[in-house]
């Protein structure tokens, strides 16, 4: 998914989240970010695993190995990360005491051989191997569990702010975006991926810090691109954020206050205005709609608690925004 910066791109992500949780609960989302202190994949894994909801790995756990087809998992598993394989049973039926030594194993926060002994682990998660087998592991049990409790149940692993990949050394970008297609080729039926970043869109070049294979992997998929809002809808923005923000038993005039449908939109037009003028191409956006009206509304506060000032009208707005530059492009 691409977009400006500052066009909402996280808020739609959370708004998928949401939606995964609410109403399509057979889809199990993980949301993260991307850290901007990130060195190698280690550090997109301790997003991941800081993320994921525990109780859902149990209940998959649970779910594949109490089923007659648990002993061709468990001997997949094993053979593959005997040490996950013993961290994920006493993660579901361990004392509390190992059930914190798995996780925070499964953080990276353990590296003592001694405590790790205590729940049948031989060494710490320090290498990227580790990690690609942890998560890979962890979302084809989620998908396990579904299948065979006859339900599909997919994971969306949605990774926000990628765009930071870029400032990263080479080796280190592509380690990432290998481990990224690595587990997408480990986890063929049970994982779909939102790639999330923010830049200057183009409709038929993709940046070029992705990897080829995961540009061959996008396919003729085309990216999702979040445009500017129209008139319209950064109208409607505005009017959900003024509703949302009300509380429920206030008796203002309208539900526009302190503004009115026509200075709502002469905030609108003058940065369509300012972004024509500039040659820019990414407004209105939520990011600055935001910070104009509160530019706005900082200077009426006052005004309008003293009396002076009934509602915030066209000619004052014009007056506070003359001088008001837009963000800058990040």
């Amino acid at each position: 998914m691409w977009a400006w910066f500052g066009a909402g791109k996280t808020h739609t992500l959370r708004h998928l989240e949401y939606l995964c949780k609410t109403q399509f609960t057979n889809i199990v989302p993980i949301y993260i970010e991307f850290p901007k202190s990130t060195k190698n994949f280690l550090d997109i894994y301790r997003a991941f695993i800081s993320c994921i909801d525990i109780d859902t790995v149990n209940n998959a756990y649970l779910e594949v190995f109490t089923n007659p087809e648990k002993d061709k998992i468990q001997k997949e598993l094993s053979f593959d990360f005997p040490d996950l394989s013993n961290a994920l049973q006493l993660l579901y039926q361990g004392s509390p005491d190992q059930q914190e030594i798995v996780i925070r194993w499964l953080r990276t926060e353990y590296r003592e051989k001694q405590i790790l002994r205590k729940i049948g682990v031989v060494k710490p998660i320090q290498s990227v191997e580790d990690a690609i087998k942890v998560i890979s592991w962890l979302i084809r049990l989620i998908n396990l569990g579904g299948a065979l409790s006859e339900e599909i149940r997919r994971v969306l692993w949605m990774i926000d702010e990628y765009q930071r990949i870029e400032k990263l050394r080479k080796p280190a970008i592509d380690e990432i975006n290998g481990c990224v297609h690595s587990i997408f080729n480990r986890c063929p039926n049970g994982l779909s991926i939102i790639i999330s970043f923010s830049g200057y869109p183009e409709e038929r070049r993709l940046p070029l810090w992705l990897s080829p294979e995961i540009k061959d992997r996008i396919g003729i998929e085309k990216p999702l691109l979040l445009p500017p809002l129209s008139m319209e809808e950064a109208f409607k923005f505005v009017e959900d954020i003024l509703t949302h923000f009300r509380n429920p038993s206030s008796t203002v005039p309208d539900k526009y206050y302190p503004f009115g449908k026509e200075a709502i939109q002469k905030v609108i037009e003058i940065i369509k205005d300012k972004a024509k003028r500039t040659k820019r191409k990414d407004e209105p956006k939520p990011r600055t709609i935001m910070q104009f009206f509160n530019t706005i509304l900082q200077e009426a506060d006052l005004l309008i608690e003293d009396g002076k000032m009934k509602a915030i009208n066209q000619e004052f707005i014009s007056m506070v925004l003359k001088d008001v530059n837009l963000p800058e492009e990040e």
